[in-house]
């Protein structure tokens, strides 16, 4: 067990280095996804209810969220695998899943800032209280944990990185667009909502809503859903990464 937290250790910092260039960048463009998305969808809205104040404030993380694991991670595996630095990675005497642990770290810290930000630009911008449950935290590190599982299991089934990175284009726009994560489900088409009901996006919203807000959700299927999609990334991770050479 020592052995393995100072091999995650050492690939924690490992991996903080070699991204030293691009986490700053990623850092800026979270804080602006949240800064758009709490203030900017504002806009569409000719007034803004309770109701959608808490779905645009709590909305913002979920998609921050998302957006670190299913959109960042395959494009830095894409951009790994097109460099070459997988091979390298990948013969190093350390287990594989030690540098996915943390590879995932260095993604959930990068979400934390524009998380925090989107709430507290929401709170303060529409000017209602949050309503913060004890199982915030849990409920942010599984989506999270959801989204980089789902992200790697994407990035490593392909083998070509511009697939990768073309299909990571397209869940930007679904998510944002056609997901009920800034508004309620109700409001897409019934064949649109009943697809939702088997993808782990609503119920991730319904985690922040829920913990976040006085909105009624139902969070014990939210944390069995979600968990269920993060078991199912988390084994297809391990799979895909150890099948790999």
């Amino acid at each position: 067990m020592t052995g393995l937290l100072r091999k995650y250790g050492l690939m924690l910092k490992w991996q903080a280095l070699s991204s030293k260039t691009i986490l700053p960048i990623s850092l800026v463009v979270e804080l602006v996804v949240a800064f758009g998305f709490v203030i900017g969808l504002g806009f569409l809205y000719p007034s803004i209810s309770p109701n959608i104040a808490k779905f645009l404030t709590t909305g913002a993380p979920t998609i921050s969220l998302l957006m670190v694991g299913l959109v960042l991670v395959p494009q830095m595996v894409a951009d790994a695998k097109t460099e070459g630095t997988f091979d390298y990675i990948w013969s190093l005497p350390v287990p594989r899943m030690v540098y996915v642990a943390a590879d995932a770290t260095i993604y959930t810290l990068i979400a934390i800032p524009g998380v925090i930000l989107s709430l507290i630009l929401g709170a303060a911008y529409y000017h209602f209280g949050l309503h913060v449950s004890l199982l915030v935290i849990p409920a942010m590190l599984l989506i999270v944990l959801a989204g980089i599982f789902l992200g790697y299991s994407l990035a490593h089934s392909i083998a070509k990185a511009q697939i990768t990175q073309l299909i990571t284009q397209v869940l930007v726009f679904f998510i944002m667009i056609f997901s009920p994560i800034m508004f309620p489900a109700a409001q897409l088409p019934h064949w649109l909502a009943d697809v939702h009901r088997f993808l782990p996006i609503e119920y991730m919203a319904d985690l922040s809503r829920g913990t976040l807000t006085d909105l009624k959700v139902n969070m014990g299927l939210a944390f069995a859903v979600v968990g269920g999609w993060c078991l199912i990334g988390l084994v297809a991770t391990c799979i895909l990464v150890h099948r790999r050479r």
